[in-house]
């Protein structure tokens, strides 16, 4: 009659034990799939006045009158965003002392600056005879500003920096926290993008 019972009993326990050493960690390897994400969370978006100027010296010149002379000029407000190009950002594996290396471009512009249409001021002008100041002249202004606006913002190392070391913070949060979710501590450097 006991040996039944023993049998019983041996086979839960083996059963039990190869349940329960099933749930042991296993050595898993991290997955920072995610790291793009984060580095476009990183983007930073800076708000900017600007101005448009429109410029003929008047050089045309119609029977002896001065007819090209035209200047103008109109302000608005717009934002650009700065970051880093996600393309070029790569988070490596942790090597055998959990330090990850994550590879991080130099910030620029992303995309074009948007200029907010609600803020467009009247055009102050002073124009020749017979010289009107046109919607082509006014979409050239702006397209020249627009294009100002981005060598000034990417001329400006205080602003470029300010974004870099942003996506390098977020991404290195990024790293430790999977890192203290998997019960490891990894250290991140950083490198520079080729």
């Amino acid at each position: 009659m006991r040996k039944p019972w023993l049998v019983c009993f041996a086979l839960v326990a083996a059963l039990s034990f190869a349940v329960l050493s099933g749930c042991a960690k296993k050595d898993e390897e991290p997955d920072f799939s995610g790291y793009t994400k984060i580095a476009e969370l990183a983007t930073v978006e800076c708000r900017f006045h600007n101005v448009a100027e429109i410029y003929n010296d008047g050089t045309d010149m119609l029977f002896g009158i001065n007819v090209g002379y035209k200047k103008a000029w109109f302000e608005y407000d717009g934002t650009v965003q700065l970051g880093v190009d996600v393309a070029k950002v790569n988070v490596g594996k942790p090597d055998e002392n959990n330090v990850v290396t994550i590879t991080v471009p130099n910030a620029q512009v992303l995309g074009q600056p948007q200029a907010d249409e609600s803020t467009f001021s009247d055009i102050y002008s002073d124009t020749g005879l017979l010289t009107p100041i046109t919607t082509v002249d006014q979409s050239a202004a702006l397209e020249e500003a627009q294009n100002e606006m981005i060598k000034s913002v990417e001329g400006n190392s205080t602003l470029m920096s300010n974004a870099r070391e942003r996506a390098k913070t977020l991404l290195s949060q990024y790293v430790i926290k999977i890192g203290e979710r998997m019960g490891k501590k990894y250290e991140v450097q950083f490198k520079n993008a080729e």
